[in-house]
């Protein structure tokens, strides 16, 4: 990892840059959960509110594919962060002034989630350009270890303001971190900016996405699964303040285990060559995963909980660093915007689906049943992964 920062510059530049930004989301995300469970104590609110922030993304990322294309992608990520940044410190003043309520929680929320719909696929299309080609999965596992610390580092931080200093200073601390981001980036360009040579419509443009989706078997074979695994991955944002009990540092051991699981998985992938095959690696990522989510439905104890949560963090990033690093060395770098913002949006688009379905589903059936059913289907899923001959090409 050291090797590759003192190598890229650049990159480097980046690397700090994303660490701050997911930092600063992930604060807002345990503040957000926090806030909410506080304030109406039913998980079917914080489904409702996750909605929120998962959704708007969703909508807005196959235009920001098109746009982020055709745009300077570090100006969009500057952009973005920078109304995310502000968001957060009008949070601040709003808790001050005691006016802060569930809905404009909602409403600030759902202005960072299509801010985020440019920034991540902007990122991830931007990477290619800072490393040469044979360096871009450990640049992918040394950017998912920036993913990984702010999944550790960002809900205990929080936790830790919100406890001694309270929700408006947590608020602050977010949106300082949002401004280190924007600091950050300047500097890098983006050389593949196609801004005045693209001639076609916008509309053009995102009905193109689903034909470069349909092209690449790669891609199109893949989505489903990913959607099924992001389906299931997103109930632990509804669990966790259930087995917490609504306790804020006991939610923040638990989202900072995926983080730990991640940074250890990333650590691993940013030294090492892979010497298996990708359909193997992905396959036993989601059987090590489906298996931790059965085995977290049937234990009390905090300690095992933890752990099991962080096989899932480990697998989930371990699955995301081999993927993307294949999607961006196999894809056409000129299209690269596009098809992840479409990626992303497939992907992701159970989401929120998972968020309203899985907070009914608590109320009425409880975390054991809903954790097994996760597993089981995750499991079952490897299967189709391990079939996907193009993984191995």
């Amino acid at each position: 990892m050291i090797n590759i920062l003192r190598r890229y510059p650049l990159f480097f530049k980046f690397w700090i840059a994303t660490i701050a930004s997911q930092l600063a989301s992930r604060m807002h995300s345990l503040i957000l959960i926090w806030l909410v469970y506080k304030w109406s104590n039913s998980a079917l609110i914080v489904g409702i509110t996750m909605i929120s922030a998962s959704l708007p993304s969703v909508l807005i990322s196959p235009f920001s594919g098109s746009l982020i294309d055709r745009h300077n992608k570090i100006t969009l990520m500057y952009i973005a962060d920078f109304i995310r940044m502000s968001v957060m410190f009008v949070f601040a003043y709003l808790f001050y002034i005691d006016v802060l309520s569930i809905s404009l929680l909602i409403v600030g929320t759902i202005i960072i989630s299509v801010s985020s719909a440019f920034f991540n696929p902007a990122s991830m299309s931007i990477l290619p350009q800072l490393v040469d080609e044979q360096d871009v999965t450990k640049a992918n596992a040394t950017g998912q270890i920036s993913s990984s610390i702010s999944s550790i580092i960002g809900p205990l931080f929080g936790s830790v303001l919100i406890v001694t200093l309270g929700g408006i200073n947590a608020f602050i601390g977010a949106g300082v971190l949002f401004f280190i981001s924007v600091t950050f980036l300047f500097g890098i360009q983006d050389t593949n900016c196609t801004k005045s040579i693209n001639k076609t419509s916008l509309w053009e443009d995102i009905k193109s996405s689903f034909s470069l989706i349909k092209k690449y078997d790669i891609v199109y074979k893949m989505i489903t699964k990913m959607a099924i695994v992001n389906f299931f991955f997103s109930s632990l944002v509804i669990i966790a303040p259930i087995i917490a009990k609504g306790n804020a540092q006991h939610i923040a051991y638990l989202m900072s285990s995926i983080g730990a699981g991640m940074l250890c998985s990333s650590l691993f992938f940013s030294s090492k060559e892979l010497k298996f095959k990708a359909s193997i690696i992905l396959s036993f990522c989601l059987i090590i995963m489906g298996a931790s989510f059965i085995m977290l439905a049937f234990t009390d104890s905090l300690y095992l909980q933890n752990l099991y949560i962080f096989f899932i963090g480990a697998t989930l990033s371990a699955f995301n660093i081999v993927l993307i690093s294949i999607y961006q060395t196999k894809l056409p770098q000129k299209n690269l915007g596009k098809i992840m913002a479409f990626i992303v949006a497939i992907s992701l688009s159970l989401q929120p689906i998972s968020y309203g379905i899985m907070g009914v589903l608590l109320e009425w059936m409880g975390i054991v049943y809903m954790l097994t059913l996760s597993g089981a289907v995750i499991v079952l899923s490897s299967y189709g992964v391990y079939k996907i001959k193009q993984l191995n090409n």
